[in-house]
């Protein structure tokens, strides 16, 4: 029998999985490069996870940078939307556990030449536009993900 806690650890593993997959998935669709891509368990229902991704350091590189530093939010929103799983039953703050990407993506943007910079909107319609367009991709890396927690020279 399932327990509460086994459903919140299964919906954890879904959720991080996927959200790092997409970081990778999407880098690699922008023309970019994934060394490596991990996940841990850091307690009973919680995991952590990174994604080593590079991008030329030109404009469009680093708005390629950006697109990918923000599709966690809407994969993990489309995640939860495929399993039929309500937000409030996750065990953390989608939004919220994204600020750091968030953050990061912004000081992208920042060093963009002004007249060439898109808005922080344009990034984040971007973003959630092409994990539903690349969610096939997402999810076959996602699964190998969980098979192996630790991909070096990711290739989605």
């Amino acid at each position: 029998m399932e327990t509460t806690t086994d459903r919140t650890a299964g919906h954890a593993l879904g959720m991080i999985s996927h959200h790092e997959a997409a970081h990778a998935v999407i880098t690699l669709r922008l023309g970019g490069r994934v060394p490596k891509i991990r996940i841990r368990k850091t307690g009973p229902a919680s995991w952590f996870g990174d994604v080593d991704m590079n991008f030329p350091d030109t404009n469009d590189g680093i708005r390629a940078a950006a697109t990918a530093l923000l599709v966690g939010v809407p994969t993990e929103l489309h995640w939860l939307q495929v399993h039929g799983v309500p937000v409030a039953a996750v065990s953390h703050d989608v939004h919220a556990s994204s600020a750091h990407d968030r953050g990061v993506a912004r000081e992208c943007l920042a060093r963009i030449t002004r007249t060439e910079r898109p808005t922080y909107r344009e990034i984040e319609r971007e973003a959630a536009l092409l994990v539903v367009r690349s969610w096939d991709r997402i999810e076959r890396l996602a699964a190998r993900l969980v098979e192996r927690p630790l991909i070096h020279h990711v290739h989605a």
